[in-house]
């Protein structure tokens, strides 16, 4: 059987990864292209409601320090606007 070792870029293309600056630090999201589709498609209007339903999606696949929550919102927040806008 031959196993194939996936290099991080290829990782993080099938796992749809990408990387935000978090409270000082560089962090790997996955899924958040995913989440972007989905709450652009809902059409939802409102930082705090489009920060709200990112969140949730991207809490499904990821491990959001309690601590550093409104920190990673406020990032993925930036980055959905930067992205989808």
């Amino acid at each position: 059987m031959d196993h194939h070792t996936l290099c991080p870029c290829e990782a993080n293309a099938l796992f749809g990864t990408r990387y935000l600056t978090v409270a000082g630090k560089l962090v790997g999201i996955t899924g958040l292209d995913a989440a972007f589709a989905a709450v652009d498609a809902r059409g939802l209007k409102g930082d705090a409601i489009i920060s709200a339903e990112l969140m949730r999606r991207v809490e499904n696949e990821n491990y959001i320090p309690p601590a550093l929550a409104e920190e990673y919102a406020a990032a993925v927040l930036a980055e959905y606007k930067k992205t989808v806008a």
